[in-house]
């Protein structure tokens, strides 16, 4: 207890001395502390957008948008980080207390001897991953770096975020993409009438996409589009397709903005990839998600 009583004590001092240094880092795995008196270095910063992509339009013009982080930013916000619990507690927290999200920026972190990993969420709080892959998790409520982050805590009261995602959509919404390498009829099936359908189809002219799901005539869901070199990703343009008399449990849960699948251009060929649609695999006789599916694809003049 005598030397649990003085590790406390020295815990306190250490955390009061200097500004220049980040504050201590608790490791769950040794249950000690690294000295903020040791010099902290940041390397390796990158932003990764690609989970937002695939998720939605909206979040990922925002991660895009996002101004990457410099070393002597990240050093202030991992000093205004509160530690929280990695649990369900912390779990808990997170869920009603930030924007879930999937924009992150990603970075080497060098405490002294100690080497971490940083993961800093859009939503105002970040990870520290340590070399064993123990994660200690941190929510940044200090306002004062509120600007570095793309929401605050408690989002219902961030007119920051409100306005920021307002001007988001708008821009988005007027996006007019260059389809003309795009035009055509793409069909293709997944194998298998099981999950409902089989049969698909996308029509994209110059400025218009629209993807049908069935045998047409068959549910029209209207389509926005981000070019990616040889990877068209499409996304939902408007929920009209949930007044539609067809079936729409393949999409009912999702909203405008929300990703529906890649077309592939490679080797000559042209591919659909996405999670919502399921490929039967007769070899193991199974349903894969993420499969690479071959389309037949008639160009329009």
């Amino acid at each position: 207890m005598k030397n649990l009583c003085l590790l406390f004590i020295f815990c306190l001092i250490v955390s009061c001395k200097g500004d220049n240094k980040i504050a201590a880092v608790k490791d769950s795995a040794s249950e000690k502390s690294i000295s903020k008196n040791e010099d902290t270095i940041i390397d390796n910063v990158s932003k990764n957008c690609i989970e937002a992509q695939e998720k939605n339009i909206y979040e990922y013009y925002l991660c895009k948008n996002w101004n990457l982080l410099d070393d002597v930013k990240i050093k202030k916000i991992l000093k205004s980080g509160e530690l929280s619990d990695t649990g369900e507690g912390g779990a808990r927290e997170l869920h009603y207390t930030t924007t879930e999200s999937s924009i992150w920026i990603d970075a080497d972190m060098t405490i002294g001897t100690k080497k971490y990993k940083l993961k800093i969420n859009g939503g105002s709080y970040f990870y520290v991953i340590n070399d064993k892959n123990v994660k200690s998790l941190y929510l940044c409520k200090n306002n004062r770096y509120r600007t570095s982050f793309i929401s605050g805590i408690g989002t219902e009261d961030d007119d920051n975020y409100e306005k920021l995602k307002i001007t988001n959509w708008s821009n988005v919404k007027s996006l007019k993409t260059d389809l003309k390498a795009w035009k055509g009829n793409y069909n293709f099936d997944n194998g298998n009438y099981e999950q409902g359908y089989q049969a698909y189809h996308i029509e994209i002219e110059n400025n218009k996409c629209i993807f049908y799901q069935g045998d047409l005539p068959a549910c029209k869901i209207e389509c926005m589009v981000n070019n990616n070199g040889d990877e068209l990703n499409l996304y939902i343009k408007s929920e009209e397709f949930k007044k539609s008399q067809y079936d729409i449990t393949l999409v009912e849960s999702l909203s405008e903005g929300d990703y529906l699948l890649k077309i592939i251009k490679k080797n000559n060929k042209v591919y659909v990839k996405s999670a919502l649609i399921k490929y039967w695999n007769d070899k193991n006789s199974k349903f894969e998600k993420d499969r690479e599916i071959e389309t037949e694809f008639m160009m329009k003049s």
